[in-house]
């Protein structure tokens, strides 16, 4: 009974600690998750908030722990209180298979003293009987045929030689047949005391042998009572044992308990704090977006009116040429020849193929373009980007020809940042953007499609090594996958 129990309960502990387990699993999932929503929040906050909905996670599971602690600890105590039960009653049931055992054997060595004075009693009788028997023989025959004691009946008439001597021959017959007599009756009895012995030889015989087979019986008795003593008291054993770690555990489940509730507290009041500092750098980083988008407008109008401009100086340069041709026909007229003018293809912007940028760097799309709900800030925000998982100190090429018209730190959360201007495209001013970088190596000037820039990093706000890969027409994110 004590191993059922014990197989039971570990059985229903090894099952809820695997419910346990997934518990922990899907809650380790939900923080991996809640680090990509939090990618472009501030590394404080986001560390805060972590550090917050982990201990928030963990709770529901360390109080499933504790309640499984303690009932398996309440189980361990029944189960060693029955082990104890068990092993009290095996060890009473031992004593008692053992006095049995004695009690048996005293009665086996009463009973074989018995057999054994039985049995000599009646070889002592046989040999008495024996020789009154002997006796009783010899004494027939002297009566019937004579001897040298007595004589015949017929010798005692006819031999008398008076009557005195008739008579003195009478008495001494008489005598002898009286002992003849005793000498019968005592044999009878003999023999009557020998049946009786052997009667109850048979019997003491047959007691000692039903004996012999009660002390084997209890023999095997005590030494199985004696096994299943040791067996529970071994299971007793373990059964504390199990008792012991149960109540380490339960303790070991209430500790973990309370540090998480203390922590959670501490985190509660941090996140307080990095919440309301974060939403001053939010503000922060909104005016140094509308701060760019408004230079990247002007930069988009200004390109604008230079490709219009160049645009209209070569549409004058062919128009020019157009003139010059046809004055050349004119003038071939005019002098009888013949000359045909060579018209110029009409002036317009080159197409920009949809695959025009080149990834930057290659790597596992952990994050997409997008609106996503800032679970800190409780509101929706636009991830204007890609974002690559890529190592710390991966080489970042340029995706496209173009000018440096930023590189260097920036406080809105970027952290190193570079801005490249590729002109215009598609009607469009195109501008690429690389963040978190580590370091930076195209600090400004033209660069060359592929041309290294610089290495990805976690600077700024950030939650691991990645790069954050922007494109801006006129000045407004979009997919980069648009261009890419």
């Amino acid at each position: 009974m004590a191993v059922a129990c014990t197989l039971s309960l570990a059985g229903g502990v090894v099952a809820r600690a695997d419910d346990v387990a997934d518990q922990k699993r899907k809650a380790d999932q939900r923080i991996a998750a809640l680090s990509q929503q939090l990618e472009g929040t501030g590394a404080a906050l986001a560390k805060a908030y972590v550090n917050l909905e982990k201990t928030r996670a963990a709770i529901p599971v360390a109080q499933q722990r504790l309640a499984q602690s303690q009932a398996a600890l309440a189980q361990a105590q029944q189960a060693q209180a029955q082990a104890e039960a068990t092993e009290a009653r095996a060890i009473a049931a031992e004593a008692q298979a053992r006095a049995h055992n004695e009690d048996v054997a005293q009665k086996l060595a009463v009973a074989q003293a018995n057999e054994a004075r039985a049995a000599d009693k009646l070889q002592k009788t046989g040999t008495e009987l024996a020789s009154s028997q002997d006796a009783l023989d010899a004494y027939a025959a002297e009566v019937f045929q004579g001897g040298a004691v007595t004589e015949s009946q017929l010798g005692m008439v006819f031999g008398s030689t008076s009557p005195q001597d008739f008579a003195n021959r009478l008495v001494m017959a008489d005598t002898a047949s009286a002992v003849a007599s005793d000498t019968i009756d005592k044999l009878a009895a003999m023999t009557a005391d020998s049946t009786a012995t052997k009667a109850y030889l048979t019997s003491v015989r047959a007691e000692v042998a039903e004996l012999k087979r009660q002390a084997e019986a209890a023999l095997r008795a005590a030494e199985a009572a004696s096994a299943a003593a040791t067996t529970a008291r071994e299971q007793a054993v373990v059964a504390k044992n199990n008792a012991v770690t149960a109540t380490s555990n339960a303790a070991a489940a209430r500790a973990d308990l309370d540090s998480l509730n203390t922590r959670q507290t501490a985190y509660a009041a941090d996140l307080k704090v990095q919440r309301a500092d974060e939403r001053a750098q939010l503000a922060a980083a909104e005016r140094e977006a509308a701060r760019l988008k408004a230079i990247l407008v002007e930069r988009a109008r200004q390109a604008r009116l230079a490709e219009q401009r160049r645009l209209a100086k070569l549409k004058a340069e062919r128009a020019a040429k157009i003139r010059a041709e046809r004055a050349k026909a004119a003038a071939a007229a005019r002098n009888g020849k013949t000359y045909t003018p060579r018209i110029p293809a009409p002036v317009q912007s080159e197409p920009t193929p949809s695959n025009y940028l080149s990834y930057p760097a290659r790597g596992r799309t952990t994050s997409g373009f997008g609106m996503r709900w800032h679970p800190v800030l409780q509101k929706w925000m636009l991830h204007d980007g890609l974002d690559w998982g890529i190592g710390c100190g991966t080489p970042v090429r340029a995706a496209a020809p173009g000018t440096v018209i930023r590189a260097g730190w920036r406080e809105s959360g970027w952290g190193n940042q570079i801005l490249i201007d590729h002109g215009i495209h598609r009607g469009v001013d195109l501008v690429t953007s690389y963040n978190h970088l580590s370091s930076i190596v195209a600090w400004g000037g033209t660069v060359q499609r592929g041309q290294l820039i610089g290495y990805s990093g976690t600077t700024g706000y950030s939650t691991g090594c990645h790069l954050h890969f922007g494109v801006y027409e006129d000045g407004t994110p979009v997919n980069p996958r648009n261009w890419l």
